[in-house]
């Protein structure tokens, strides 16, 4: 909070500063410990919890005891079994956080480049257009678009080529001859240049595809986020504890953890049933919805199976327990639920399997381009060459992949 200098009482001198206070309280609680309110926190790393797996929701091959993120495509690496942790996902904070940022510099960049000449509008000079798309662009391409350039690196090192190997390379190309081009425009000859003697960039396609991509991307993770949601919600249907039956027939609190085949479970009216069982004494309704969506209670007596999360009405039960833990119905619908989220969709192999083919043949089609006007294009042979060889590498820059196949 803000404190008005004029009006508190309660201040300090530390390391060479006047600290102000809103009470003496809070003064009080600095002096004890100035370093914790004045150096920040690290924020917390995701820890592994012992005998977890973590694996990549791209590619299911990928396995490992802790997280980090997948040597074949850069994405975070997710735990294997569900929890009930809620904590934000950090990557989809992150990504959210690049396409504002990417989105608000990307709109003013189009009108710019694009909508203020097809509209007539002189909004700058065109000698000082392609410096003020290299400012746009810049945040959007060596900030915002930094985890594709990441994950084109590892792509290549790992020699797992995918879309984001293309997206990597057309942008980077695209951006570094626009670099180029606004630096050190008199490199390039007088048949590259416009009317008004200005060369030509390309930043508006490199920042535009950026912004799609993360878009893309964006939109995926709050897909899979939604459901860990709907998985944290099927796993808070079970109780946390359970009234196991002694043999001279008193009751205990315990743990769901605790509770083996073949123990006796009370359940009490309006509670949630603990287990899949049997029952073996009683005679009450309980509500199924959460397996069936009929909303009418079923009947439920002696050897009558009844199955955990479901929710017990208005009699008392006394059930045998036949599956717990991970056996129990719900925890193998919390499961295959887990497993469907981690999965990819088809059009998700198809284009991997594409780029896979797509990338190193347009890499050949590129060079093959420069060779071929260096050879037998007019001159300056090497300006013609490099221009066009970098056309082919933005062009086929799979912008509408990136954001269509999340």
């Amino acid at each position: 909070m803000t404190v008005d200098p004029a009006k508190t009482a309660h201040h300090t001198e530390h390391a060479g500063h006047t600290y102000r206070f809103c009470s003496a309280g809070c003064r009080t609680k600095f002096i004890a410990d100035p370093d914790a309110y004045l150096k920040p926190k690290p924020k917390p790393e995701p820890k592994a919890t012992p005998g977890a797996m973590w694996t990549c929701p791209m590619h299911s091959q990928i396995r490992q005891e802790e997280p980090g993120a997948c040597p074949l495509c850069g994405m975070a690496l997710e735990p294997e079994e569900p929890s009930l942790d809620d904590a934000p996902n950090p990557e989809l904070i992150d990504f959210t956080q690049r396409l504002w940022v990417s989105g608000v510099l990307a709109i003013p960049l189009l009108v710019v480049s694009m909508f203020a000449e097809m509209l007539g509008l002189r909004i700058v000079s065109p000698a000082a257009s392609p410096w003020v798309q290299l400012a746009l662009t810049a945040p959007i391409v060596l900030w915002a678009g930094w985890p594709f350039f990441e994950r084109g690196w590892s792509s290549l090192r790992t020699r797992h080529l995918n879309m984001f190997t293309l997206i990597a390379i057309g942008v980077g190309a695209a951006f570094l001859y626009s670099l180029v081009a606004t630096i050190a425009p008199g490199i390039f000859p007088a048949t590259f240049r416009t009317h008004g003697g200005i060369v030509p960039v390309y930043y508006e396609a490199a920042g535009v595809v950026v912004t799609l991509v993360l878009l893309g991307q964006v939109l995926e993770l709050r897909a899979r986020a939604a459901t860990g949601r709907a998985i944290r919600a099927l796993m808070d249907l079970a109780p946390k504890m359970a009234r196991r039956l002694k043999p001279d027939g008193s009751e205990e609190e315990v743990s769901l953890a605790k509770v083996a085949v073949g123990d006796r479970l009370r359940v009490r009216p309006g509670e949630a049933i603990p287990v899949d069982g049997v029952v073996v004494e009683g005679r009450s309704s309980v509500d199924e919805s959460m397996l069936t969506g009929e909303p009418a209670p079923v009947l439920k007596e002696v050897e009558t199976p009844v199955t955990g999360g479901t929710v017990n009405g208005t009699g008392s039960l006394v059930l045998e327990a036949r599956a717990v833990g991970s056996d129990t119905m719900l925890a193998r619908i919390v499961r295959m639920v887990a497993e469907a989220q981690r999965s990819r969709a088809p059009i998700q192999a198809v284009a991997d399997r594409v780029s896979g083919w797509f990338v190193p043949l347009v890499v050949l089609i590129s060079v093959a381009t420069f060779a071929v006007w260096m050879l037998v294009g007019p001159e300056p042979r090497l300006g013609h060459a490099l221009l066009n060889a970098i056309a082919v590498l933005v062009i086929a820059c799979p912008c509408a992949l990136g954001l269509a196949t999340p």
